[in-house]
């Protein structure tokens, strides 16, 4: 039973996870602004960034879910940090020629005397837009790749355009030209070349960046660990499984949304105390009297550890569940390592409890305090949670190098954990 209770928790979180999957709506909090200039606030399905270029579906405090084209209004914004304005919008250089310019919502990466634009096409292809303050129509910033043939061999080449494109609408400022034949072709640099040039035009004017603030939460996690323990001789093998006892930690998680999901790494404080009893027999030659006896040994290995989890968790949109993966490894310190054992040979001699290798010199010393594992899990969120906290439920499993240094003994533990957190920051 013992050693179905990992695989049925991460079957029942599985499940769990495809069906909230289903769940597509991810209202978050934020804004949309009216044409009138007056600021509405309340929550926004955020479900992409293609998406969220070509509709905002709002829904505010009090009131039905309206859907709301870009014609419709001056822009719109979420709680984290990104805003989006409505903008008449050339079509991509890769459109057919007589492409009308379209409205669209535009992620602003960068505002001031010039702005950076952002929008992705349905196949998820970002397009850069630069405009100036005045400026009826943004530019599209391009970057052309292309295969050539030289010879026989065919290669990729690579054509900055949005260099020209950038030196040419800052040509005002000479100054943010020099470092224009370096910059690359991705947001942050970009970004970074708009800055300098709204810093040129107005040295003493606040940059304004729009971009996914990054944000920290600090969670309580308790719950269950169960484990099991393999011991391996050179001459025998056995398991310890160990039952249900609690875990309780605290995490600290950093993370900001992409796209549609959340990406987050997490550093997790653990303790976890937990006694797994086994056994085995062999077959022992005795010295002088050339008998060979059964000897069976019974194991108890106690231990507690403080254990130090550090994983990527990817978090997928829901409108009330959430789902989750996530990876990583663990560094684990053992406060306690008690492992014991006793023998009963077929002769009827049998001894007491004794700490494994006492009566072994050279085999003595042979535990360490500490291992390091690899570990995933799955899980689900509940933005509403309590009051406003985030909860989170999950299940894990580790496989950890055990605590022993010697090569032809080893200790290899498994563990599953099913646990619950809480989150102490208010839900964004």
């Amino acid at each position: 039973m013992k050693k179905n209770y990992f695989a049925a928790a991460f079957l029942l979180a599985a499940t769990l996870s495809s069906t909230a999957a289903r769940a597509q709506a991810d209202f978050r909090p934020g804004y949309i602004m009216r044409p009138a200039g007056d600021t509405v606030r309340g929550d926004i399905d955020y479900r992409g960034a293609h998406r969220g270029g070509q509709q905002c579906l709002f829904r505010p405090a009090a009131g039905a879910t309206a859907t709301w084209l870009p014609a419709q209004l001056r822009g719109y914004g979420l709680a984290s940090g990104e805003h989006f304005i409505s903008q008449l919008t050339p079509m991509p250089a890769v459109a057919p020629v007589a492409a009308a310019p379209r409205q669209l919502f535009l992620e602003v990466l960068a505002d001031g005397p010039a702005s950076l634009l952002l929008w992705r096409d349905e196949t998820g292809q970002e397009h850069f837009y630069v405009q100036k303050m005045g400026a009826p129509l943004p530019t599209e910033l391009v970057q052309v790749r292309q295969r050539v043939l030289e010879g026989n061999i065919s290669r990729e080449q690579v054509l900055p355009v949005f260099r020209g494109t950038l030196t040419e609408q800052f040509a005002d400022c000479p100054a943010v030209l020099l470092s224009m034949s370096k910059t690359e072709y991705k947001a942050s640099a970009l970004v970074a070349a708009v800055e300098r040039y709204n810093a040129c035009r107005e040295p003493n004017r606040l940059a304004k960046v729009h971009q996914s603030r990054t944000a920290t939460d600090l969670e309580i996690v308790v719950g269950g660990q169960a484990s099991r323990t393999m011991f391996t001789t050179p001459t025998a093998d056995a398991t310890l499984p160990a039952g249900l006892a609690p875990e309780v930690g605290v995490a600290l998680q950093l993370g900001r949304r992409v796209l549609r999901q959340k990406l987050a790494v997490r550093a997790e404080l653990h303790y976890a105390r937990q006694v797994a009893e086994g056994s085995y027999q062999q077959q022992e030659y005795q010295p002088g009297g050339g008998l060979t006896i059964t000897q069976h040994y019974d194991l108890r290995f106690t231990t507690a550890y403080l254990r130090v989890p550090v994983l990527i968790r990817y978090t997928m949109p829901g409108k009330k569940l959430r789902p989750f993966v996530e990876v990583g490894g663990s560094f684990n310190y053992a406060i306690t390592i008690d492992p014991q054992v006793r023998s009963t040979a077929s002769n009827g001699t049998s001894t007491d409890w004794y700490t494994l290798f006492s009566n072994q010199q050279f085999l003595a010393n042979s535990f360490r305090n500490y291992e390091f594992g690899l570990l995933a899990g799955v899980g689900l969120q509940l933005p509403a949670g309590l009051a406003g906290h985030t909860i989170s439920l999950l299940g894990r499993a580790e496989r950890s190098d055990g605590f022993m240094r010697v090569v032809s003994y080893s200790t290899p533990v498994v563990r599953g954990s099913v646990l619950v957190s809480f989150d102490l920051t208010k839900a964004r």
